[in-house]
C-alpha cells in the first residue's frame, strides 16, 4: 500500500452482521484496508466471504434485516475533506450524493440488475439528473456519450432500447456506462466478468483499464477470478468469511503468498505447464456455514498448516509481516 498519499477510502474494523430469527450472520467480520487515488484495489476470495457486503457497507445498500454494527468507512472528497460514511444516513441527500456521484458500482448480474420495464436510456438519464444541474436534453446527450466511451455501437439507438434487448456483454457495457455516467472518482466493480464468455471478459477488462487511465479513477475490483486479479490490480485483498487474511502488492501476493488460504488459491490455478490428467489441487472441505462458526482461526478446520490448541482457540489478528504486507496467521505471530 501506498504510504506517501492519502487514501481516496478508508475501511477500518468494518463489521456488517444480517440479524435474523435464525441467528446472527457476520457477514464482514472486522475488514480493513484502503484505496489509493488512482490505483486499482482487487478483493479475491471464494463465494460467501463477504465480498460484495463489504461493497454494499460503502455504499450504505445493505438489504434488511442487515446493517453495520462496527467500523469506519472513510471517504477523501474532491475538496480534500473527510467524512465518515458510516455515520451518514443511508437515504439522506449528503449519502445520495456520494452513491453515484463519486462512487459509482457496477452489479454483481448486469442480466438482473437493469429494470425490464424501462428503457436503458431512462436508467441512465434518471441517474445524470440526480447527479448534476441539466435538463433532459443535456442529460439524453450525455447519456449517448456514456455509451458511446464504453464502446456500444450506435447508441443515438441503443439509448431507447430495453436491456433484454441487448446482449450479455452490451449490457455489462451498459451497466459501467451508468456507473461512470457521473464521473465517479471511485468505481467498484462487483465481478464485472462474472456469466460472460472469455472474449468479452477480456474487452470488459481492457474497457476497465482505458476508462481509469483516461479519467484517473480508482478501482475497486471485487472477483474471484485470481487470473483477472493478475492482469488488473495493484494491490490484493484475500478475504475469507468475513475477515481479511492477507493483503499486499499484487506481486508480492502472487510470487510470495503468506496465508495458507492464498497459498491454497494460487495453487488451485491450473497451469498450462500442468502434468495431463494430473488432478487439481483443491481446498479441502467448504466454506463453513455462517451459523456455525468455528472458533479460532475461521480457516482453521481447512488448513494444512493449522497449529492445534492454538489456531482452534484464538483468532489471528491482522498484523504487518514487511513493507505493505499484512496478514492474519498464527504462522507469523
Amino acid at each position: 500500500m501506498q504510504k506517501d498519499t492519502k487514501p481516496l477510502l478508508s475501511v477500518r474494523n468494518l463489521r456488517t452482521s444480517f440479524f435474523q430469527d435464525e441467528g446472527t450472520t457476520k457477514a464482514v467480520d472486522g475488514a480493513s484496508f484502503d484505496v489509493s487515488p488512482g490505483k486499482t484495489l482487487g478483493i479475491v476470495g471464494e463465494s460467501g466471504c463477504g465480498k460484495s457486503v463489504t461493497a454494499q457497507s460503502i455504499l450504505r445498500i445493505v438489504d434488511r434485516p442487515g446493517r453495520i454494527v462496527e467500523g469506519e468507512i472513510v471517504l477523501t472528497r474532491a475538496d480534500g475533506s473527510q467524512v465518515d460514511l458510516v455515520k451518514l444516513k443511508a437515504s439522506g441527500p449528503e449519502m445520495r450524493s456520494i452513491r453515484g456521484g463519486e462512487i459509482g458500482l457496477v452489479f454483481q448480474e448486469p442480466m438482473t440488475s437493469f429494470s425490464p420495464v424501462h428503457t436503458i436510456g431512462a436508467q441512465l438519464v434518471e441517474a445524470i439528473l440526480l447527479h448534476n444541474a441539466v435538463g433532459k436534453k443535456e442529460a439524453r446527450r450525455r447519456g449517448i456519450e456514456a455509451l458511446r466511451s464504453v464502446g456500444i455501437p450506435k447508441p443515438e439507438r441503443r439509448i431507447d432500447e430495453y436491456s433484454f434487448e441487448l446482449s450479455g456483454g452490451l449490457r455489462q457495457r451498459a451497466m459501467i456506462a451508468v456507473a461512470l455516467s457521473c464521473d465517479p472518482r471511485l468505481l467498484i466493480a462487483d465481478e464485472p466478468t462474472t456469466a460472460l464468455d472469455v472474449t468479452t471478459q477480456a474487452q470488459i477488462l481492457d474497457l476497465l483499464r482505458k476508462l481509469q487511465r483516461e479519467r484517473g479513477m480508482a478501482i475497486m475490483l471485487i472477483t474471484h477470478n485470481l487470473g483477472v486479479v493478475a492482469e488488473m490490480a495493484d494491490d490484493v485483498v484475500v478475504m475469507y468469511l468475513g475477515r481479511v487474511v492477507e493483503q499486499g502488492s499484487v506481486d508480492e501476493i502472487f510470487h510470495d503468498p503468506k496465508h495458507p488460504y492464498t497459498r491454497a488459491l494460487l495453487q488451485s490455478i491450473p497451469s498450462i505447464e500442468s502434468v495431463p490428467r494430473l488432478k487439481l489441487a483443491t481446498i479441502s472441505g467448504s466454506i463453513p456455514h455462517p451459523f456455525n462458526r468455528p472458533t479460532g482461526c475461521p480457516f482453521h478446520p481447512r488448513c494444512v498448516s493449522s497449529i492445534a490448541g492454538r489456531c482452534d482457540k484464538e483468532v489471528p489478528i491482522l498484523q504487518d509481516v514487511g513493507e505493505g504486507r499484512r496478514v492474519s496467521c498464527f504462522l507469523y505471530q
